[in-house]
């Protein structure tokens, strides 16, 4: 069984633009539904990875600043008193 988040991440993934830049001569990589989830390498493997990296960090700081995800639903929150 995968995790939630290892599961998020490969949605994302496949959700990602690449494009070649010729000025810079590296790959650039970028989702439209995260804003400001950016990659760059030089090759697409490594340009990949890195944006992995680049979700997992945006997840965290979604979670500390109580910000909602795309593609997540909201789950109801039980409060204890």
């Amino acid at each position: 069984m995968k995790l939630y988040i290892a599961q998020y991440i490969e949605k994302r993934l496949r959700k990602a633009e690449y494009e070649y830049d010729e000025k810079t001569k590296s790959w650039c990589a970028s989702i439209s539904d995260l804003p400001g989830a950016y990659a760059q390498a030089d090759t697409v493997e490594e340009v990949r990875e890195k944006l992995s990296e680049v979700i997992e960090d945006y997840i965290l700081v979604s979670l500390q600043e109580r910000h909602s995800l795309p593609g997540f639903k909201k789950l109801p929150v039980k409060i204890y008193t």
